[in-house]
């Protein structure tokens, strides 16, 4: 039978998707948001540059896509490491051995995270439209240290925002580091000193 000519059926259009997504991330990511072009971003998907549009209606809904792409990988990989640990402790401890082998399978993975708090501190709409999403760093964190604080795994004194802010903290140095450390090595060892430094912080004796 031949095939209608028209708009592509879905499969083929969520493929096309994901390829114009990867691309992006990695043009974004490389060259920045400024200097990313729909040209460049094509060529790498198989289409042609006007076709983005049919998918994506400007440069910021793109972005925004990349964006929430991104943190889909992230905190569903987050979500299934916490879910088979026990303790606050081992969950805390699987966050950077997940960030790990997160890089390990994308190495620009972190780069992007990274980058999205610079391109949204220079470009205002951006910001505002990043703003929509809704963010799931937060309300991660948040659950992950609620229920350790119902537990007793936390100590008393310590009121959960705080210990929120601490651990989004520390996730998003490692986060940074990994950008310009390459050695995995070096990264590792790091994570076990990170690791370590929680045990003291964080024990419910600790205040």
């Amino acid at each position: 039978m031949t095939r209608r000519l028209g708009r592509p059926c879905q499969s083929d259009a969520e493929d096309t998707r994901v390829r114009i997504i990867r691309e992006a991330r990695l043009a974004f990511t490389t060259r920045g948001y400024d200097n990313t072009t729909n040209r460049e971003i094509s060529a790498g998907a198989g289409i042609t540059a006007a076709a983005i549009y049919h998918y994506f209606p400007s440069k910021i809904d793109l972005f925004v896509a990349v964006f929430e792409d991104v943190q889909s990988k992230v905190y569903d990989a987050f979500d299934a490491a916490v879910a088979k640990q026990e303790t606050f402790l081992e969950k805390f401890d699987t966050l950077f051995d997940t960030m790990m082998d997160l890089g390990d399978d994308d190495p620009m993975l972190a780069s992007f995270v990274v980058g999205v708090v610079t391109e949204a501190e220079h470009h205002p709409d951006l910001r505002n439209a990043l703003r929509q999403v809704i963010p799931r760093n937060q309300s991660f964190l948040t659950n992950l240290c609620l229920e350790a604080k119902e537990r007793g795994e936390l100590p008393e004194a310590l009121p959960v925002q705080t210990a929120v802010d601490v651990i989004s903290g520390v996730l998003g140095g490692f986060a940074r580091l990994s950008v310009t450390v390459r050695d995995r090595k070096r990264l590792r060892s790091v994570a076990k000193v990170y690791k370590n430094m929680a045990r003291s912080a964080l024990s419910r004796t600790s205040l």
